[in-house]
């Protein structure tokens, strides 16, 4: 008896494999090494509390993100203490669907910026102030100092991998969103704190090691889904229009029977 055929697999985007993106950051970090952090010296000095150190300074912060890991740390609790008994089995499956989306923001930020962390610090990179002579690469490996850990930038990482969470869970606002992070990420450059390769290597880590969490939890049905195109799409159990389902089905199940 013939089965029939499983069509085959599509594909998807090559700048939605982990692989690629990180391959592609490092050649562009490599060209910025040669091309841009030797023009760093010839950038404008921000006047310590002018309008333009306290707007780049305020923009910095968010590639720190604390909003999302509060935010999705938060509601992963707040998930994880609801009782399950006496909930219908299609609330069961949305609750552990939603549980997995704000697992998969927390551990892309927080799981990033720790490889981030470990990875400078190992490398030992000295960030431009600290610089001695005409060069842009000096080392001091395995220092564990901030001056000497500015490769790969751990806000262009976290702002990386915060702008690849975003996008995937709201592909429809992609463009702006991965636009926002990107300028996020250059603020660094911007104040002084990093070259322009630490910040291109930072970005596409955290969105490489974004990606590799999404593909691995879409092969499992968990959160995402590749669609026809072999894109990534957020699930409807678990994205963001299942949140508002969870929510109301929860209500629901708490409100007495009437009489």
């Amino acid at each position: 008896m013939r089965h029939p055929k499983r069509a085959a697999a599509v594909a998807g985007p090559a700048i939605e494999r982990p692989s690629f993106v990180l391959a592609t950051g490092l050649v562009l970090a490599l060209a910025a090494i040669k091309l841009l952090d030797p023009v760093m010296r010839l950038r404008p000095e921000i006047v310590d509390g002018s309008i333009a150190d306290r707007l780049l300074t305020g923009l910095t912060s968010f590639g720190e993100g604390v909003e999302l890991l509060v935010g999705s740390g938060v509601l992963l609790l707040a998930l994880a203490a609801i009782d399950p008994a006496g909930l219908g089995r299609g609330v069961r499956r949305r609750l552990l669907e939603v549980a997995t989306t704000f697992g998969f923001v927390f551990a892309s930020v927080a799981g990033s910026g720790l490889l981030a962390s470990l990875v400078k610090n190992l490398f030992g990179r000295a960030r431009p102030e600290n610089l001695v002579g005409d060069g842009v690469f000096q080392i001091h490996q395995v220092v564990f100092a901030s001056k000497w850990a500015a490769f790969p930038s751990g806000h262009a990482t976290t702002a990386g991998a915060s702008a690849a969470v975003l996008a995937l869970l709201f592909p429809r606002w992609r463009g702006p969103i991965l636009a926002a992070g990107a300028a996020i990420a250059l603020t660094r450059v911007a104040l002084g704190a990093h070259f322009p390769s630490d910040v291109t290597a930072g970005f596409a880590l955290g969105a490489a090691f974004t990606l590799m969490l999404a593909q691995a939890l879409a092969a499992r049905g968990l959160v995402f889904r590749h669609g026809a195109d072999g894109r990534l799409r957020p699930n409807a159990t678990g994205g963001p229009a299942g949140w508002f389902d969870l929510l109301a089905d929860l209500m629901a199940s708490r409100r007495p029977p009437q009489a």
